[in-house]
């Protein structure tokens, strides 16, 4: 039985989302998927929670397939 592309969407975005739950604390992340993509949105406290939640999502779906929309909590713009 052949794996769909929407449920190895779906459960990639699971995995993400519980590996950001176990490792980041009091994270402001969100978590989406578009395509095959793992979507990162929300804020940090800073440049280390940035660099974890980018590992914590590269591991699972692939550096390349990655997208970070975060925002620093002392700044306004993307980082």
């Amino acid at each position: 039985m052949p794996i769909e592309p929407e449920n190895l969407a779906h459960d990639q975005l699971a995995s993400v989302q519980a590996a950001m739950s176990a490792e980041l604390e009091s994270s402001s992340i969100s978590v989406s998927m578009v395509g095959r993509s793992v979507l990162l949105e929300g804020y940090v406290a800073d440049y280390g929670g940035r660099e974890k939640a980018m590992a914590i999502a590269a591991m699972i779906a692939g550096p390349e397939n990655v997208h970070d929309r975060m925002r620093d909590r002392e700044g306004d713009g993307v980082t």
